[in-house]
């Protein structure tokens, strides 16, 4: 087992300032893009009158250039990062139980590990279970490789969505305090749709935050101002009033990756296969791992030394 306080030196080449949104790669991608979550979803209401003035001392032209910037650097640093990390997921799902996971990703496919069940800790009998899984995807990865498949296709739309984003809204530079950049949305009266999730952008404002001098985004947040009709509800509808929050952060090594997501909607919704219509997650203890590791190693990681990282990681 390798020693996750000091990975491979070389393991870390082209990780600074790469990483983020839950990044999608070109090979063996992993999307779970911050945008492309929450925006082709849809918890906070925001106005739609913007104040007036500048004394941020950023106006409209700039912030729009801002997003732009910030938008390009999301894009090519998810294409370029191959790093591999485990964490620790809280996930909580309309209707069900509030589960508490560790994940390990591999160039192969993520590998999960349920630890406990609403704040209580697996017994013996499901952790051995929950190990006994682990083995069979490992030995049968049919379904790690099929959702690879579906996080690629998944992957394109997303990196779609983040560069017509700064076309799709109007900003406005709401404050700005060191690095941290907020601004708020609207949509772009000029902007034309194409998809069914760009249509989404004519129904939504809300608040964009960003870094400064990484051009790395920081947090965004929105609201539905009206209902979305998708071919005039024959393929569905989102209501009014649906929201989203999420949050991403340098997480270690100037990798950035999502800490949390709340997504909250109403509607009957076929386009948003992939999401719930109430979820919420939050992810913590981040954890490197080499860009080699194999799906064995993942899972003898998760079994063995994730809990051991973590409280030394919590401790320090």
């Amino acid at each position: 087992m390798w020693d996750v306080a000091k990975p491979n030196p070389m393991s870390n080449v082209r990780v600074q300032q790469e990483g983020g949104l839950r990044r999608m790669r070109g090979e063996g991608d992993h999307p779970r893009c911050l945008v492309g979550i929450a925006l082709t979803l849809l918890t906070i209401p925001v106005p739609i009158a913007y104040a007036q003035g500048h004394a941020s001392g950023i106006n409209d032209r700039e912030a729009v250039e801002l997003v732009r910037e910030v938008m390009r650097n999301e894009i090519d640093a998810q294409l370029r990062d191959a790093s591999l990390w485990c964490y620790r997921e809280q996930r909580q799902d309309d209707g069900k139980a509030n589960k508490t996971l560790e994940v390990c990703q591999t160039k192969d496919g993520d590998l999960e590990r349920l630890i406990a069940v609403d704040g209580k800790q697996l017994n013996a009998a499901q952790r051995q279970a929950e190990d006994q899984h682990l083995q069979q995807v490992i030995h049968h990865p049919d379904q790690l490789h099929a959702k690879q498949r579906k996080d690629r296709e998944d992957g394109d739309q997303q990196r779609y969505i983040l560069k017509i984003l700064p076309d799709a809204f109007l900003f406005h530079c709401e404050s700005k305090s060191g690095d941290v950049v907020t601004l708020r949305f609207r949509p772009n009266p000029a902007f034309h749709s194409f998809t069914r999730a760009s249509l989404v952008f004519h129904h939504m404002e809300g608040t964009l935050i960003v870094e400064d001098r990484q051009k790395r985004l920081v947090e965004i947040n929105g609201r539905l101002t009206s209902e979305v009709r998708f071919a005039g509800g024959l393929l569905g509808h989102l209501d009014k009033d649906g929201t989203f929050v999420v949050k991403q952060r340098n997480v270690g090594e100037g990798h950035w990756d999502l800490t949390y997501m709340s997504v909250h909607m109403n509607g009957k919704i076929l386009f948003f296969k992939t999401i719930n219509e109430l979820q919420k997650e939050t992810l913590a203890d981040y954890q490197p791992l080499p860009r080699d590791a194999t799906l064995q190693q993942a899972a003898d990681f998760l079994q063995h030394d994730f809990g051991l990282h973590s409280t030394a990681s919590s401790g320090r």
